[in-house]
């Protein structure tokens, strides 16, 4: 993470194994302070290096800090360059670098769930990459099923491309409708559990329109 980038909420949300609502309170309540980037018509909030070590930080820290240790902590880490690892504030010295190393782990497996996803344009929506079945899809069906009963119903699929996409939805939840949790596939085969062999009987239960 360069000293520039900065993340959405839910992708800072993914990244500290935090959720976008918690993140959101720490900047409303003033723990940490938010970058801003108009999108259309709304205002999107956004995090940078320093927000994103302060809170990894503060989470080891969370029984040694008082509220008011916290915030010299938050400013003493706003002002370090990102190259530097050893902050002081007060008398106390601390050293970030395996802070910054698990940072950077972190960041990492964000970068790789990007190659795994081919992101759409406009209003389609990401696929994974290699393929044409939707990410969030996938990602719905992990609701209700294990990763061997996805690549089950989609054979072209790898174990690791169904992580994928169910961390990716992790990262970049999907607006709108949801994908229901289990594939066409696998309420055929629950329909002929119950007796309908053949597509007359599996269509006699669905709901018939009134002239």
């Amino acid at each position: 993470m360069s000293s520039a980038e900065v993340l959405t909420l839910s992708e800072a949300g993914y990244v500290l194994n935090r959720s976008a609502a918690a993140l959101n309170k720490a900047v409303d309540t003033g723990v940490i302070r938010a970058r801003q980037r108009r999108v259309g018509s709304g205002v999107q909030r956004l995090l940078g290096p320093a927000e994103m070590r302060f809170l990894l930080v503060a989470d080891r820290l969370e029984r040694d800090l008082t509220p008011a240790g916290r915030r010299r902590l938050y400013e003493a880490i706003r002002q370090l360059s990102f190259d530097a690892h050893r902050v002081a504030f007060g008398e106390l010295v601390l050293d970030l670098g395996k802070i910054d190393a698990d940072l950077k782990s972190r960041l990492h497996r964000l970068d790789e769930l990007r190659r795994w996803v081919q992101v759409g344009t406009g209003r389609n929506e990401p696929i994974i990459k290699g393929t044409k079945i939707p990410v969030y899809m996938v990602a719905a069906l992990a609701r209700g099923h294990s990763a061997e009963e996805i690549v089950g119903d989609f054979p072209s699929l790898t174990r690791d491309q169904v992580e994928a996409a169910i961390e990716y939805a992790k990262a970049y939840p999907k607006r709108g409708r949801p994908y229901p949790p289990r594939s066409l596939k696998r309420a055929l085969a629950e329909l002929a559990d119950l007796g309908f062999d053949d597509e007359a009987e599996a269509g006699e239960v669905a709901p018939r329109r009134i002239p």
